[in-house]
């Protein structure tokens, strides 16, 4: 068997002459070696397109997606990113922020219109009292500067046009420019400002605060991921409430939330008293109403409410004349425990 890479081939039993057993090894050498060279250079081709393509992707990636802390993102704005010692609490007429609040500042736009902020860190805790502030609502506004303000929400605008309202104290974000501006009325004029608002805060009659909500640090999911959240139980954030079941048969339902939040409703005919039973037994105490549907006349209004004792499984109504009414009940359902 003759190979056409290989000069000579010897036939058994005869001798092989020196010179050509040597020309036979050259050859196959040769082969080896033209291999390797090709597939030394197939590899380098190979390696040479793949890091073009990483370096393209890296680039994709750079430009287009937010770094793991989100400073970058171009897509949010006005927020907290970070608060690993709560945000804020509030004594009396004192409000204190927390040490290592981390937050995105409104800083304008880019060329192409995408959202431009800065960075800041609180770096140690910082306090207000107020003893001017009775039964208003309020927002807590953190600066750049390292500094709070106690600001009402009736002096706190989110629009694209210069708001009506000028006095000291009011505090404008405007949309189109991404900018936060205050106003100065013994200058006239709007200051651009570097700040967000991070707390609400509720004043009592007293001067005292009532109550306080802070805002939540942001948390991110892609909107692709969306359905999976809304569909699969258990992957759901503990605090996202949604419909776990609905019933509508005529005019009677009931909506059922995770939470054990129940909405029902139904409709009564007859007039005099009646018996609006539950679907779901209620827990008390829980919310009511009930509204006439049509009268007897068109002249009199005829009285609609609800008689004796709350039960968690019924209503029981009067209407005078011919009356009909609407009913529906609100509130956590008899069993409280979630889905």
């Amino acid at each position: 068997m003759t190979n056409p890479l290989i000069p000579y081939t010897f036939v058994p039993g005869t001798k092989a002459k020196a010179e050509e057993v040597n020309a036979n090894f050259i050859a196959l050498a040769e082969q080896v070696q033209d291999v390797q060279s090709s597939a030394t250079e197939q590899i380098e081709q190979l390696q040479s397109v793949m890091t073009e393509r990483i370096d393209a992707v890296e680039t994709n990636v750079s430009e287009n997606c937010a770094d793991s802390d989100l400073v970058n993102t171009e897509s949010i704005t006005n927020t907290i990113l970070e608060s690993p010692n709560g945000v804020a609490e509030y004594d009396s007429q004192t409000v204190t922020v927390k040490t290592g609040i981390r937050v995105l500042i409104p800083n304008g736009r880019t060329s192409d219109n995408k959202l431009k902020n800065i960075e800041y860190t609180t770096e140690e805790v910082i306090t207000k009292t107020v003893t001017n502030l009775t039964d208003v609502e309020t927002a807590v506004f953190l600066y750049n500067t390292g500094s709070i303000e106690i600001v009402r929400q009736s002096y706190i605008f989110y629009k694209n046009s210069t708001p009506s309202t000028l006095v000291d104290n009011v505090h404008w974000y405007n949309i189109d420019e991404n900018k936060w501006y205050k106003y100065v009325s013994s200058e006239s004029r709007w200051v651009e400002i570097f700040a967000v608002p991070i707390a609400n805060v509720i004043w009592n009659a007293s001067s005292t605060i009532s109550s306080m909500t802070t805002s939540s640090p942001i948390n991110l999911i892609k909107a692709s991921d969306l359905n999976n959240f809304y569909t699969l139980r258990g992957v759901l954030p503990r605090d996202l409430d949604y419909v776990v079941e609905r019933y509508v048969n005529n005019w009677d339902y009931y909506i059922l939330y995770k939470s054990g939040w129940v909405r029902q409703g139904g409709f009564q005919e007859s007039s005099g008293d009646s018996y609006a039973n539950f679907l779901i037994p209620m827990a008390i105490p829980y919310n009511f109403t009930v509204v006439r549907f049509s009268g007897g006349s068109t002249t009199a209004n005829y009285p609609v409410w609800v008689r004796g004792s709350i039960s968690s499984t019924y209503l029981k109504l009067y209407s005078g004349s011919s009356t009909s009414k609407i009913w529906s009940a609100e509130g956590y359902r008899l069993t409280r425990e979630e889905f």
